[in-house]
C-alpha cells in the first residue's frame, strides 16, 4: 500500500527527532529496564593500549638474563622501591615497577591475581591485527561482534537500558553487539535537550517523543528499530542525568585521564544499578623510545605505571566505601608485550607474551601461569617470548566463573580455567 504524504512526514519526524536527540555513537536496539540484581556481578575491562612492557611491569628481577637483555632499562633489586622508599618486591622472583607502590598495597591484601605469560598462538606484532584478535577472540576474521558483544547478545538482550558502557570516546570492537552500548566520554553530552525557552513544557515534549516512537510498527521495519533506539536514548539520558548527581565519595582521585575514567566508572556503578560492564582505556604504551627519562622513575612507562597504580587504588577505595568491592572484578589486557631486549632508543619494540591483572575482592590473589623463559634457546625466531597462557583461558574463566555465562558459546571453544576465581 502506498505511503501517504502525512504518514511519510510522521515516520520522518520520528527518525529525525531521534537523530537530533541521540549522540551519533549510540547504536543498536533498545533494552527494557529491569530491577537491579542484589547479587550484582560487575566487570570492568581495562585496555592498556599500545602494548604494555610486561617485563618492566611484573619484573623478574632475580633472572640474570633480564638484566643482560636490559642493561639500561632493567631494574636492579636495590632500585625496586617506590618514591616513599617502600619495596615493590612481591615474591622471591618478581617485583612491581617502582611506580606501582599503590597497587602493591592491593597485591599484599590478596586483591590482585597476576596471570603470567599471556598471549596467543602464532602471534602477530601488528597493533591492528593483534588488537582485533584480543577484541574478537577469533583468528579467522569471522563475525563482526566482539567477545564481550557476543556475551551481551546472550545475557543482556532486553535486560537493561545500560547493560554496558564504554568510557573510551567510542565503542571498541570488543563491545560490538546487537545490544545498545553508549560511549559516555562526557556525561553532560548524553542528555535530552528541549527548548530552554519553554522549560515548563519539557515533560509534555518528552511524553510526545516517547509516544511518537512507541507506536506500532512492523517489527521487521526500519522505523521500528529507530523507535526502539529512540526510546532507549530518551530513557537512558533521563536516567543518567537524574542518577549521576547522587554520587558522593570521600575518595580523592589523582589528576590524570585514566583516574578520571575510573571516577566516572564509580559514578556509574554506584548510582545506576543496571550498569554491570564498563570498558576503560589507558593509552600510550607503545614505548619504542624514551621509555625512561633522566632516571628509571621518570619517562613514559613510569608515568603510565603511576597513573595505572594510583587510579586503580583510588577506584578500589571508592567502591569499597560504597559497599561494592565484593561485586566488582577488574581485568586488564594489552595487545602484546614488548621484546625482551631493549633497543637503542631507550625503549622496547613490539613483543608477544606479557602478564595481565585481575583485581578485586572476588579474586584469589597471587601468581598464575608460568613466566616465559628468557633463554635465547627458549624464545621464538624473532627473539620474543613464547606464551604460556592463552588469553582465551582468561576470558573463559571470567565468563564462566564471574559472569555465569557459557564461555564455549562465546569463545567458540572450551579453554582451561586459570584458577584465579576458584575451581
Amino acid at each position: 500500500m502506498p505511503t501517504s504524504r502525512r504518514e511519510f512526514i510522521k515516520l520522518s519526524f520520528g527518525a529525525v527527532s531521534i537523530s537530533l536527540m541521540m549522540p551519533e555513537f549510540l547504536k543498536g536496539a533498545a533494552s527494557a529496564q529491569t530491577p537491579s540484581n542484589p547479587n550484582r556481578r560487575i566487570l570492568i575491562v581495562i585496555q592498556m593500549a599500545g602494548g604494555n612492557d610486561g617485563l618492566n611491569t611484573v619484573i623478574p628481577y632475580t633472572d640474570s638474563r633480564y638484566r643482560e637483555l636490559r642493561p639500561t632499562l632493567g631494574f636492579k633489586e636495590k632500585e625496586l622501591k617506590d618514591r616513599n622508599k617502600r619495596s615493590t618486591v612481591i615474591t622471591e622472583q618478581f617485583a612491581f615497577h617502582p611506580s606501582m607502590g599503590k597497587l602493591k598495597e592491593l597485591y599484599d591484601a590478596k586483591r590482585i591475581a597476576i596471570v603470567l605469560g599471556v598471549g596467543y598462538p602464532s602471534p602477530d606484532l601488528s597493533h591492528f591485527t593483534s588488537t582485533k584478535y584480543w577484541e574478537t577472540a577469533r583468528f579467522d576474521g569471522s563475525g563482526s561482534e566482539g567477545w564481550i558483544g557476543r556475551y551481551l547478545d546472550q545475557a543482556a538482550a532486553g535486560a537493561s537500558l545500560f547493560p554496558a558502557v564504554s568510557l573510551t570516546g567510542g565503542v571498541p570492537k570488543s563491545l560490538l553487539s546487537k545490544v545498545t552500548v553508549p560511549a559516555l566520554n562526557d556525561f553532560s553530552l548524553y542528555s535530552l535537550k528541549t527548548d530552554a525557552k519553554y522549560e515548563a513544557s519539557r515533560t509534555n515534549r518528552i511524553d510526545a517523543l516517547d509516544a511518537l516512537n512507541n507506536r506500532d510498527f512492523n517489527q521487521s521495519a526500519f522505523p521500528a528499530s529507530i523507535g526502539e533506539a529512540g526510546i532507549s536514548g530518551v530513557r537512558g539520558a533521563l536516567q543518567l542525568s537524574s542518577q549521576i548527581p547522587k554520587y558522593a565519595s570521600s575518595v580523592t582521585y589523582p589528576v590524570n585521564p585514566f583516574a578520571s575514567s575510573l571516577k566516572k566508572t564509580a559514578q556509574l556503578i554506584t548510582t545506576m544499578s543496571d550498569v554491570d560492564l564498563i570498558y576503560v582505556t589507558i593509552t600510550g604504551f607503545d614505548t619504542h623510545a624514551q621509555q625512561i627519562g633522566a632516571d628509571k622513575l621518570s619517562g613514559v612507562h613510569s608515568m603510565l605505571m603511576e597513573w595505572f597504580s594510583e587510579g586503580l587504588k583510588a577506584f578500589y577505595d571508592d567502591i569499597n566505601e560504597h559497599g561494592l568491592a565484593d561485586n566488582v572484578l577488574m581485568m586488564t589486557w594489552s595487545e602484546f608485550g614488548r621484546r625482551p631486549n631493549e633497543n637503542g632508543s631507550l625503549g622496547t619494540d613490539h613483543g608477544t607474551a606479557a602478564p595481565i591483572f585481575l583485581i578485586g575482592n572476588p579474586v584469589i590473589g597471587g601468581l598464575y601461569g608460568e613466566q616465559p623463559s628468557l633463554a635465547a634457546t627458549d624464545r621464538d625466531l624473532d627473539g620474543n617470548l613464547k606464551f604460556t597462557v592463552d588469553f582465551r583461558s582468561v576470558y573463559g574463566t571470567v565468563l564462566d566463573r564471574w559472569l555465569g555465562a557459557d564461555s564455549e558459546s562465546v569463545l567458540g571453544g572450551r579453554y582451561p580455567n586459570v584458577g584465579f576465581l576458584g575451581s
